[in-house]
């Protein structure tokens, strides 16, 4: 009996510490989207309220890459188009950040559904990307759902400061031809000018991507939604607040 009441303790004890770590986390979310509202510099909001919260890295890469003050998130939501505005546009596509943000789902990673209404991922892994067989299975999910998307044509850029990158460049090549879409694949120093150059519509989650160009394209939003690869998790709910925070828990 005393061993039971004991044991009935801890577990209360834990439960606590672990609501009151999902409360700290949703007033950080708050706090960080009340100084961006208020024009903050992001950088420095950031530092305040992590600091002020005792974030960890990962809290704080959540904050940064997700969360937005409401004048930001209307303007991107504004230049986002639908995936039927694709048919007949020549579309330029940022290589590493849609096929990491379809890997990470496949991965079974976080993938969540920010304040902007543009799906990212948080596993910060761009300048180190390696080929595995889950990137050519997600280069094959992205392809097929661009064949029903019938874009004249794609450019599909890589950075090439990022090793293997021309090799993935050719493998995406491969798998998009045999889908039968047209374009160009290539690995280059300066994949952000590429993309925003290249046709129509540009295709990225990328801020600085957004914040320059007129129409956007959430290519692995309609991916992930398409082949139901994982849950969106939305900061704007209390309860994916909570799931998001008890995933990063685990990995502490």
């Amino acid at each position: 009996m005393f061993l039971l009441t004991i044991l009935y303790r801890f577990h209360k004890l834990a439960a606590s510490k672990e609501f009151n770590g999902f409360l700290k986390f949703k007033m950080a979310i708050e706090d960080f989207r009340y100084l961006l509202d208020r024009e903050y510099d992001r950088e420095s909001a950031l530092k305040f309220v992590g600091d002020h919260y005792q974030l960890n890295k990962q809290f704080r890469l959540i904050l940064y890459r997700c969360v937005y003050g409401f004048k930001k998130a209307l303007e991107h939501k504004e230049k986002k188009v639908l995936k039927q505005d694709v048919c007949g546009r020549r579309i330029g596509i940022d290589g590493y950040n849609v096929l990491i943000t379809v890997e990470s789902s496949l991965q079974g990673k976080l993938v969540i559904f920010c304040d902007d209404y543009f799906v990212r991922d948080v596993s910060a892994v761009h300048g180190k990307h390696k080929i595995t067989p889950v990137t050519l299975k997600a280069l094959r999910l992205i392809a097929k759902t661009l064949k029903n998307l019938k874009p004249k044509s794609v450019g599909l850029f890589f950075d090439s400061q990022v090793s293997y990158s021309g090799k993935l460049a050719s493998l995406a090549k491969e798998i998009f031809l045999d889908e039968g879409l047209k374009g160009d694949f290539l690995a280059v120093k300066q994949a952000d000018n590429q993309v925003l150059n290249y046709g129509d519509i540009a295709v990225s989650s990328d801020t600085v991507i957004i914040d320059r160009v007129e129409k956007i394209f959430d290519l692995a939003e309609e991916v992930l939604r398409k082949w139901k690869l994982v849950k969106l998790l939305n900061l704007r709910r209390v309860s994916h607040i909570r799931e998001i925070y008890k995933i990063l828990l685990k990995k502490l």
